[in-house]
């Protein structure tokens, strides 16, 4: 399955990313909660190191998920190209490493404190950049650059609606990730102003106990990081035409499909922030980006965008991925279901 990749290095390389980015995604989306509070009496696959007496612990279980997610989501795109192959892909990671690099720098500049007690992910950010960059620079040979050179930004769809709804997400997806990259803390208190009575809440033992306090500026720069890829990626798709661009747009609808159905499963049990005007909005954000990106993929399927699209090797039919799109979202919700409710009732 994966022999589209000839270089063995490479292979490995992108492999190991996949994996880790895998794991770390798995542990975010379904046991943030757990992973918040050390795993204090409760399962999970990683978990931050944080005790009760920490400042850091229960902090930012939500956000932490929604970062699980677009991990995912760029863990699918490592796995389109491991199983269809390298060719033309550059248009998914020059993305990618730029996101990782945003990452690894906010990481290793952040001076709150909170990667004192988990110092794991400054290490395995970086590792991760340089694998999946060595990775890109393997398959140089096998034509991961095909059509860089070509490449000449500007407004290359044709689609009103797709380009509009393309230029909405670039020009919101900035705006997003630049305040969470370089201004973390003012994005917090802005979103948890400290003043608030249902802010102080959140500091209380059993809020925290929960998963539910304050996010850290780490949590919001990794989120940043990460929106970053996405919004690159839909700058591309924008810029330089959607001939071939499933490539692209299928991690961004898998994604942000995630996202919808975990923020209302959350809204189910009770663990979504939907008390502020900013946390209200921000659950609303998910679904419409989903929808702005949908709207994007089927819009330009007439200019090229499912050209050359296969699964393992073969050439499929639209129609095909949509129902595949259709069982991705029902999986999806059934395990938000499981761990979201049925888990933490268990538990």
């Amino acid at each position: 399955m994966l022999d589209k990749i000839q270089s063995t290095p490479a292979k490995i390389c992108l492999g190991l990313t996949a994996l880790v980015m895998f794991v770390y995604s798995l542990n975010f989306m379904f046991l943030a909660d757990c992973y918040s509070i050390g795993g204090d009496g409760c399962f999970t696959l990683l978990n931050n190191n944080s005790t009760p007496d920490s400042d850091f612990f229960g902090n930012g279980a939500p956000e932490t998920a929604f970062n699980g997610i677009l991990m995912f989501g760029i863990f699918l795109s490592s796995m389109i190209i491991l199983i269809e192959g390298p060719k033309g892909k550059w248009t998914t990671m020059i993305p990618v490493m730029i996101g990782l690099f945003a990452m690894t720098v906010t990481m290793w500049m952040d001076d709150t404190g909170v990667l004192d007690e988990n110092t794991t992910p400054k290490y395995v950010v970086p590792v991760i950049l340089i694998l999946y960059a060595a990775s890109y620079f393997l398959m140089k040979d096998e034509g991961v650059n095909e059509g860089l050179s070509e490449y000449k930004p500007g407004i290359n769809v044709q689609d009103k609606f797709a380009m509009v709804a393309l230029i909405i997400l670039v020009l919101t997806g900035l705006f997003y990730s630049l305040r969470m990259i370089f201004t973390p803390d003012t994005v917090i208190s802005e979103g948890f102003p400290s003043d608030e009575a249902w802010v102080v809440a959140l500091g209380s033992d059993a809020s925290r106990a929960l998963g539910q306090g304050v996010p850290s500026e780490v949590t919001i720069s990794v989120s940043g990081s990460l929106i970053l890829v996405y919004t690159l990626w839909s700058a591309l798709v924008l810029t330089n035409g959607a001939s071939g661009k499933w490539s692209v747009l299928h991690p961004s609808l898998f994604a942000f499909i995630s996202v919808t159905i975990g923020t209302y499963m959350g809204m189910l049990a009770g663990t979504a922030r939907t008390i502020s005007d900013g946390n209200q909005m921000d659950v609303i954000t998910g679904p419409v980006v989903m929808l702005l990106v949908a709207i994007s993929y089927f819009r330009l399927r007439p200019e090229g965008m499912e050209d050359e699209m296969t699964f393992q090797g073969e050439e499929i039919e639209p129609a095909e991925f949509t129902n595949g799109l259709l069982t991705f979202a029902f999986i999806m919700g059934a395990l938000f279901a499981i761990f979201s409710i049925f888990w933490e009732n268990v538990g």
